[in-house]
């Protein structure tokens, strides 16, 4: 994969009795792609995540990025910091059959568009969605950025028992990102995933880039990390091409 010119639109998914938006991003040139979902932050459908969506289709991918809080709060665009409150109580909006049917329509558009896998990438929140999902549908390639609150309870997603638990359900290959100084998720939380995929002989990499925070990844913010991301990318981009 090298760096493609992209095209980008909305589309509307039928997901159950209602309508969810969703964002597309993918190559300009026809041809046989990748398809990725991807999943976004607490802040939903912001600037940087489709930011992310659009460089994920540069490198030769369709992206969709679903909006995972269209029940409550369609299209939701929340500011950094400030709405984070919000953010998180939208977070708790969420449940486990209803992210999976949303992941399930957006991989349902990836099959239409003739997405020759398919794959998730998430996002903190996004990527706890995206482990879940992993865990549920038949994803190829899973990779989530310092996604948090798998080996607790402490949201609705990760209940009635830790998401780490429904580990045994993945059947494709895993990477997980995370900074060793990120508050959200200890070196006890990384070890107990670790442990679980390896128990259950799941083709991983759990990848720890000691100085780095949570949410180093976008550029934009205190806790970007531009070394970091760009490493990152890199391995993203090679687990994609297959």
């Amino acid at each position: 994969m090298t760096d493609v010119a992209i095209v980008t639109e909305w589309v509307d998914l039928k997901v159950g009795d209602s309508v969810m938006s969703a964002y597309v991003a993918r190559p300009a040139e026809p041809g046989d792609y990748p398809g990725v979902v991807v999943g976004h932050e607490i802040y939903g459908l912001h600037a940087t995540a489709r930011a992310a969506a659009d460089r994920l289709a540069s490198l030769g991918v369709v992206a969709v990025m679903p909006d995972l809080f269209h029940r409550v709060a369609p299209r939701a665009e929340l500011e950094l910091h400030v709405d984070r409150d919000r953010g998180l109580e939208l977070l708790r909006t969420l449940t486990r059959p209803e992210v999976v049917d949303d992941i399930s329509a957006a991989l349902d558009e990836l099959r239409r568009r003739g997405a020759v896998s398919l794959n998730m990438v998430g996002f903190s929140a996004g990527g706890h969605v995206a482990y879940y999902a992993a865990t549920q549908l038949p994803l190829a390639v899973t990779v989530a950025f310092y996604p948090g609150w798998l080996t607790n309870t402490d949201i609705p997603l990760s209940t009635p028992e830790p998401t780490v638990e429904a580990t045994p359900g993945i059947t494709g290959r895993v990477t997980l990102f995370f900074g060793g100084e990120d508050p959200l998720i200890d070196a006890e939380a990384r070890e107990e995933l670790e442990s679980a995929l390896s128990a259950n002989n799941i083709q991983h990499e759990i990848v720890v880039y000691d100085a780095a925070p949570h949410g180093f990844l976008f550029p934009g913010r205190d806790w970007y990390r531009p070394e970091v991301a760009e490493d990152s990318w890199t391995r993203l981009a090679d687990l994609l091409r297959g």
